[in-house]
């Protein structure tokens, strides 16, 4: 079996790699042999870190490729779907998902909140950010 997994990895966020380090050890502890491919902002470095191969998460034929050899494709970490951020956020996590379905590639949202959420002056709905994640398929 072969994953990639796609989250904002690479950017040397202490939360996002460690939900990205769970996430590996969660599937090499009920998968040993599993093959996983990370989209990363620093390749090389997610690679030895990790001891996993990455490729580069802004070459959209690298990202294409990866997802094309595997079986499917996790989406997680954090408020990836969201524009507080930045303007590039949803269009970005729902490209990448969108090239799974297009490849026929299972998919799983994991630990993602759609929305950034946490302002003082606004409510933070975790009901109603939980409800959009979970699976994608485009196996179907």
């Amino acid at each position: 079996m072969r994953i990639v997994l796609s989250g904002y990895y690479g950017f040397d966020n202490v939360g996002d790699e460690a939900i990205l380090y769970a996430i590996i050890q969660s599937l090499k502890e009920y998968y040993p042999e599993i093959g996983i491919v990370v989209l990363s902002n620093k390749p090389e470095k997610t690679a030895r870190t990790y001891g996993v191969e990455a490729v580069n998460r802004w070459n959209v034929a690298e990202v294409a490729k990866a997802i094309k050899a595997a079986d499917g494709l996790i989406s997680g970490g954090g408020s990836l779907l969201q524009d507080e951020t930045g303007r590039k956020s949803i269009p970005y996590y729902a490209g990448v998902m969108k090239i799974a379905q297009f490849l026929k590639k299972a998919g799983l949202c994991v630990c993602t909140r759609h929305g950034a959420g946490g302002k003082p002056d606004q409510p933070d709905d975790h009901e109603k950010y939980a409800a959009g994640s979970g699976a994608f398929d485009g196996a179907g």
